[in-house]
This record gives C-alpha cells, sequence and structure tokens, in this order.
C-alpha cells in the first residue's frame, strides 16, 4: 500500500470513528435516562469498558484512539458527576483516572510504536545505502564487477537456452601515460568521463559496470548479428576516442573492446567473460583500438592455449628449452656487435612450439618466471666462449621487470655468473614501462647497479615513448620493425625513423633497428646516421652450436672489406 492510499484509509476510519463515538454517546445518554439505578450502574460498566476496550485496541493509531475517547468519556463522566448521587460521582472520578492513565498509556505506546518505525525505516534505508555502495564503483557512478556479474548471471537465467544477450569487455588504450603525466586527479576525470560516454550507449535491457582500473564491461540483452555487433564496437570507440577536456587539460585515449555473445559463445555468465576477455585480448594484440568479435577460430586458439600453459606447467625448461642467437651488426664496419638470445621450446607432448604463442602463454602467468630464469642461464653459459668484443642481449618480460622477488633472482644469476656485466644488455619493452613506471624505473636502476646496459624495446608502438624516454637510464633504443618494413614505399616512414635515429643521437643513445631485410634499408639507415641493424639481411637466428663459427666467418668478412676499403 502507497503512502497516499494508507492516508486515505486513515482518513476513512476517522470519519467512521466520530460518527460511532456520537451515535454511542447519544445512545448510552438515552439508556441511562430509563434505567433504575441497577441498570445505570450496569450501563455505566458497560460504557466504560467499551470504551477503554476500544481505546487500548486502537493504540497503535493513537490520534483515532484518543479522538474516540474525546467523544465519549468526557460527556458520559460529566452526566455520571453532575447526577447528585455521591456513588455516582466517585465511580466517575475513578473512570476519569483510569481514561487519564490509558491515554497516558496510548500516547507512550505511540512513541514507542513510532520510534520503533523509525529504527527500522532507518534500518531499511541504512541497509539500502550499503547494499548500494556495495553494488556501486565510487568513482564513476556506475555498477561495480559484483553487482555486473550477478546481474549478467539473473539475466542469462531469465533470458534461458532461447534468449540472447551480449556482452562487452572494455580496455581504455592509453590511460596509465595520462594518470602518471598529470596526476589521478585528472586520470580520474578520465574515467568519469569515460564512464559517461560508455553509459551514453545503455538502454532498456543494458547494464554498464566498471570492472575495475581502466576496464568497463557492458551487456545488452537481445540478438545481435555479427554486423550489429560490430558497428556498436565502432561507434563506442569513435566516442571513447574523442578529445578530453580534464581541468583546462586536453588528453586523448582509445579503447579495445573484447564482445562475445551469450547463447552461441558461452553457456554462462563466467565462460562469456572468458570469451569476451579473450577477444579484447586478442584486439589488444592485433587490432587495437578496436572492436573485436570472439569467434570460432578464438575458441581453438582458446584451447591451444590451455594445452601449451598445461604442458609449460609440466615442462622440465632446462631439458625442452633450447637457445637461438639472431646477430646485431655494426653498420660502420658490418662487424658483429652482439647476439640476442631467443628462447624455443620443444616438448614431448606438443612438439615444437611457436614462441610467440608459448611466451605469451607463459608472460599471463608466474610461469614467465621460470622461463626467464631459464634462458638467462643458459645464454650466459654459451655467451662464455665468445670474443669479449661481442655481448649478449636478451629480453625481460613486464612480470619478470615488476616482480622485486623475479628481479633479485635474475640479479643473482648474472652475478655469480662470471659472466662480465658491462657485455650485457637487457632489452625492456615500453609496455612495462606503461604498466608501472615507478616499479619499472626502480628495478632498471637496479640492473643498472650492476653493470649492465639497457635498451628500450620496440620503440614507437607503444604510448611511453616521448613521456618516458628522457627519465630513464637508458643505453639504446631498438626501433620496431614496422617502421623499416614500411620505408621503401612510404616517404613519411621514412622521415619517421629519420627522426628517430636523430632523437636517438640528441640523447646520447646508440640506435638499433631491426627487421633490416634489403640492402635499401640499409643504404639509407646508414644515411641516417643508426648504429646497429639486426634482421634477416644479416642473418636469420641461428642455432647455439653454429655461433662460434659464424663470429668468425662474420670477422674474417669484415676484415676482408676494410682491406678493400
Amino acid at each position: 500500500m502507497s503512502g497516499v492510499q494508507a492516508t486515505a484509509a486513515l482518513r476513512s476510519v476517522n470519519i467512521f470513528v466520530v460518527f460511532l463515538a456520537l451515535l454511542f454517546t447519544a445512545w448510552s445518554f438515552a439508556l441511562y435516562a430509563y434505567g433504575d439505578m441497577v441498570l445505570r450502574t450496569q450501563l455505566v460498566y458497560a460504557v466504560a469498558i467499551a470504551d477503554l476496550v476500544c481505546i487500548f485496541a486502537m493504540a497503535q493509531t493513537p490520534k483515532t484512539a484518543l479522538m474516540l475517547g474525546g467523544l465519549t468519556l468526557p460527556g458520559f463522566l460529566l452526566m455520571l458527576a453532575m447526577s447528585g448521587e455521591f456513588s455516582t460521582t466517585i465511580v466517575a472520578g475513578g473512570l476519569m483516572l483510569v481514561a487519564i492513565f490509558l491515554a497516558s498509556m496510548v500516547l507512550t505506546t505511540a512513541r514507542d510504536f513510532e520510534a520503533l518505525v523509525g529504527a527500522q525505516k532507518r534500518a531499511v534505508e541504512l541497509a539500502d545505502e550499503n547494499r548500494r555502495f556495495a553494488n556501486t564503483d565510487s568513482l564513476t557512478g556506475l555498477s561495480n564487477r559484483r553487482a555486473f556479474f550477478e546481474a549478467l548471471e539473473h539475466a542469462i537465467k531469465r533470458e534461458g537456452a532461447d534468449g540472447a544477450l551480449a556482452m562487452a569487455v572494455i580496455d581504455l588504450d592509453g590511460f596509465k601515460p595520462i594518470n602518471d603525466l598529470f596526476g589521478h586527479v585528472v586520470g580520474d576525470g578520465v574515467l568519469r568521463e569515460c564512464a559517461a560516454r560508455i553509459a551514453g550507449f545503455a538502454t532498456d535491457g543494458t547494464m554498464v559496470a566498471r570492472l575495475g582500473g581502466d576496464e568497463f564491461a557492458i551487456f545488452l540483452r537481445g540478438h545481435y548479428s555479427e554486423g550489429d555487433i560490430l558497428a556498436l564496437g565502432a561507434k563506442l570507440c569513435a566516442e571513447l576516442k574523442a578529445p578530453l577536456c580534464i581541468a583546462d587539460i586536453r588528453a586523448g585515449v582509445s579503447a579495445s573492446i573484447g564482445f562475445a555473445r551469450y547463447p552461441q559463445d558461452a553457456p554462462d555468465a563466467r565462460q562469456l567473460y572468458e570469451r569476451a576477455d579473450y577477444a579484447l585480448y586478442f584486439g589488444k594484440q592485433n587490432h587495437r583500438g578496436e572492436a573485436v568479435l570472439f569467434l570460432p577460430e578464438h575458441e581453438n586458439q582458446m584451447r591451444l592455449t590451455a594445452k601449451v600453459e598445461q604442458s609449460l606447467r609440466k615442462a622440465d625448461l632446462d631439458k625442452e628449452i633450447f637457445l637461438e642467437f639472431q646477430p646485431l651488426f655494426s653498420v660502420t664496419d658490418q662487424s658483429i656487435v652482439a647476439f640476442e638470445a631467443l628462447a624455443r621450446w620443444k616438448g614431448p607432448e606438443l612438439g615444437a612450439v611457436s614462441p610467440n604463442i608459448f611466451i605469451q602463454v607463459a608472460e599471463r602467468s608466474e610461469i614467465i618466471h621460470a622461463l626467464t630464469r631459464t634462458v638467462v642461464r643458459k645464454a650466459l653459459r654459451a655467451a662464455h666462449a665468445w670474443p669479449r668484443h661481442v655481448s649478449l642481449s636478451f629480453n625481460l618480460s613486464i612480470r619478470d621487470l615488476l616482480s622485486q622477488s623475479a628481479l633479485n633472482q635474475i640479479v643473482a644469476i648474472i652475478a655469480s655468473s662470471g659472466f662480465d656485466p658491462a657485455r650485457i644488455d637487457i632489452e625492456v619493452t615500453e609496455t612495462a614501462l606503461i604498466t608501472d613506471f615507478d616499479k619499472a624505473e626502480a628495478a632498471i636502476l637496479t640492473l643498472k647497479r650492476l653493470g649492465v646496459k639497457i635498451s628500450l624495446d620496440d620503440f614507437g608502438t607503444g604510448y611511453s615513448s616521448l613521456a618516458y624516454v628522457h627519465r630513464l637510464p637508458l643505453d639504446k633504443i631498438k626501433i620496431d620493425r614496422s617502421f623499416v618494413q614500411e620505408m621503401h614505399g612510404s616517404s613519411a616512414a621514412r622521415d619517421i625513423v629519420k627522426s628517430m635515429i636523430g632523437l636517438c643521437g640528441n640523447l646520447n643513445l646508440h640506435c638499433v633497428m631491426e627487421g633490416v631485410e634489403t640492402s635499401e634499408q640499409f643504404d639509407l639507415l646508414r644515411a641516417y646516421g643508426c648504429n646497429v641493424v639486426q634482421g634477416f639481411l644479416f642473418s636469420p637466428p641461428i642455432a647455439q652450436d653454429e655461433v662460434p663459427a659464424f663470429i668468425d666467418e662474420a670477422s674474417r668478412k669484415s676484415m676482408a672489406a676494410q682491406r678493400v676499403a
């Protein structure tokens, strides 16, 4: 019953009570005039008991109870008091005291009842508020992770096998640099604005939530074709890519989105999220800044990934991991300056697995730590046999760089190897810097104190380049292969490469260009002032036992070229 309905019902009760009280009083007066003493005494008791019982019974509605007593008892008591009979006057006085006591009790009970109702109301309001806080993201006002998955599970149960819905996981690209560069106030403003933009796509049957950090989610009821999904994803990406103005600071982010549909992609909420998240991961690896729908081939990739992860967890890495080495050459005299250690894996169950697969799988879990330690130990043992002018290069993953215990173990392996740290070049990616710059910087400083050199790998592909490169104690910058591959047919690409090489020179850093495959590319890079090159033009990765002979052959070629020059 609503408040309006309750008020109308109470008003009707009060009107009825007034009518009944007046009728009862008139009837009592009429009977009193005709009875003898015995009948009058009985009437007094009957009226008194009836009034008192009614007042007590209506104690939860004190206004009505007091109205009833006020309309019946005063006139009746006054009639008794003025009857001229002493006994009747005494009865009237006693009834008046009882009525006063009962009225006081009614008022006290009413106050207690109102206090109880008020306390219950406050308890309900507090429970609702706590429930709202427990299910709401305090920063954006959207539903939080817990509320989202509860709603998603309920929606799937309501839809049943014949229903349909779609889910998207949205990850902001480029948010971390904004947060680090401008501070958390601006970062929080970016999250609130992006949340509002995503919420603008909500309709009936839609729920939007912030899952945590810069990750959002949305689910929509209804049947959606692949074209519908990708069109919606494109609109979301375009909306989130529009410039932001937070606290007079203009900033920009983009978004990668992974979609999955119920029931064709997954039978329940957990698997639906896993598949949407995999589509997001696939998109960030291959189509950053776009929307990707989970497809049947992704299911096969997920199963392969699961098999690879299980095999890696059971693998004897010391026996199954082996290394290949790709040489890096000096642009000046084309002599070998270093070898980059590349991990390869051949297991008893899966056979040879592409490094593009097993390294990505390892990097998504703690397996990467054991894999990195194995690679570093094997690489250091192999490099002991090389000439002292040839250095060793290897990569550290994000997890290795940001884990203090993993970093300490790597430092211990290097320190106990007997290999000169000055001949070690450790490559770190821009992604590691974006993930947590402060931890990455501390890790790099720890490695620098050991005496190793630090290279920034895949330069130009992330968001950290200009924001962070000048803040780190780097020795080299390794420009991503995607730039050199476009040089032949694009003057813009050539200008970008030339500018990057010039930036390295201005910062007194060596420039390494990877992916060099043609002599034309090499001639341009030499003209631009590049220091070191790496690529199939000079050599693909070679087996560990072939390295000594390769070094000897490269030395003879270099000496011959110098004599000709």
